[in-house]
């Protein structure tokens, strides 16, 4: 699985908190920039596995929504000299490290001993995230992101809740009957035509919620027909035959 460097899926209070580090560092003219911020559950598992079920030397210690990297408030920074990326730290470069974390404390950024390019918010507990108790300040971007980790996600460790606070649809305009958002399948039968939005695909559930089965995924910008919605689920068919396939989270469908 591939990193993700974006800032939009930080949480904006470390999100800025990164920005103001990287000006210092610039200043500095010490070479440092993001490798990864925001890290998915499935590549946390996936790094967590190296070392130990998988071959390779073990890189963390952290297993999937234990690391803060999964609330978009850790971020790993590393050295990227001539193009290229460098977790060197011996001779002159040892004190390249150390430069950046008094830098990263300045803005309320903490190291981890036994990583020396992951830095993350301060006094963050990982129980009170596991708990839902996220930051305050956080923007839709981010929360949307933390939203489909957490619905994307099965097995165990259980995910966390979801963040508040998440953007509710907003209903329809009258005039929307009139053009293609709506597919008429049936006499008295009339569907909202839907596109999925997520951008590493949606999973399709047996039920509206995380507890139920996955029958499959559907893939970005794939064109559904939604029959009803649950609370924040929407009964999706596939085949544009009236009849119900699963469930998706409203959140990420597109209708229009």
């Amino acid at each position: 699985m591939s990193r993700d460097t974006a800032p939009e899926h930080l949480h904006p209070v470390f999100r800025h908190k990164v920005e103001l580090l990287l000006q210092d560092l610039a200043h500095a003219s010490l070479p440092f920039q993001v490798f990864e911020g925001f890290r998915s559950p499935q590549r946390q598992r996936e790094l967590y596995s190296q070392g130990r079920s998988k071959p390779g030397p073990r890189v963390t210690n952290a297993d999937a929504w234990r690391s803060l990297h999964q609330y978009g408030v850790a971020a790993d920074f590393v050295l990227y000299i001539d193009g290229r990326w460098s977790w060197d730290d011996s001779g002159e470069r040892k004190k390249w490290w150390q430069q950046l974390h008094q830098l990263a404390a300045k803005h309320g950024l903490q190291p981890l001993s036994w990583e020396l390019p992951h830095l993350q918010m301060q006094d963050l507990k990982l129980t009170q995230l596991q708990a839902g108790n996220y930051p305050v300040g956080g923007d839709s971007s981010w929360a949307e992101n933390l939203q489909q980790a957490i619905s994307n996600w099965q097995g165990l460790p259980p995910a966390p809740p979801l963040p508040p606070g998440l953007p509710a649809r907003p209903p329809l305009p009258p005039e929307a009957s009139a053009d293609n958002t709506y597919a008429v399948l049936s006499p008295g039968h009339c569907v909202v035509q839907a596109r999925v939005t997520a951008r590493d695909g949606l999973r399709l559930r047996a039920g509206p919620g995380t507890g139920f089965e996955i029958k499959t995924t559907l893939a970005c910008n794939q064109q559904v027909f939604v029959l009803s919605q649950i609370g924040e689920w929407s009964q999706i068919d596939l085949q544009g035959d009236g009849l119900a396939d699963g469930y998706c989270h409203s959140g990420f469908l597109a209708t229009g």
